[in-house]
């Protein structure tokens, strides 16, 4: 009777422990297993990037640059006037070119005499001003046609004031160097 009872007992045993066994693996599954013996992938390295800033004498002279960055602004503010015509235009769009007509104007300013930098001061803040116009609402169309007045009677001075042939004695005599950024990777 014990041996009956002892292999009762051993059945039971099994069967309980077989029980669990596919218990726990039809719950978790064998995902364990596979983890164990599945190989993992190769991780690539992190790239470091490296930020080297250089200053460099421009290739160019002052005076070309100057016509260049002049020249780069006549173009974004024609553009800028053209975009607030257009109904469709956006006002990502519109910013982006009212920046770029401030960032020729500043290019245009390192390159002048500091008399000549404080002229061109006042009209690079009312261009940043336009700028705020732009960024804080949507625009109806009376704004529109004022902020382009604005940018008619900004153009005539401009033209009249820091055009090359009449603003070549005031171009500053020091050496002239840009900055460029390199990106190395490593």
């Amino acid at each position: 009777m014990i041996t009956q009872m002892k292999k009762y007992r051993c059945t039971q045993i099994v069967i309980l422990s077989t029980f669990y066994f596919l218990l726990s693996t039809s719950l978790c599954g064998c995902e364990a297993f596979r983890k164990k013996f599945v190989r993992k992938p190769k991780r690539e390295k992190e790239v470091k990037v490296v930020v080297d800033t250089q200053e460099y004498k421009s290739r160019y002279s002052k005076e070309a640059d100057y016509k260049r960055y002049f020249l780069f602004w006549r173009i974004s503010h024609q553009e800028l006037t053209n975009l607030l015509d257009d109904q469709e235009a956006s006002r990502k769009r519109l910013l982006f070119t009212a920046k770029k007509i401030v960032e020729n104007l500043e290019q245009m300013r390192q390159l002048l005499l500091p008399e000549q930098q404080s002229r061109l001061d006042t009209l690079i803040s009312k261009q940043k001003e336009i700028i705020r116009q732009l960024d804080r609402r949507q625009l109806e169309r009376v704004q529109k046609l004022r902020i382009k007045s604005i940018l008619k009677k900004q153009k005539r001075q401009i033209q009249k004031e820091f055009h090359y042939q009449a603003i070549q004695e005031y171009l500053s005599r020091a050496e002239y160097s840009c900055s460029i950024t390199n990106k190395a990777v490593r």
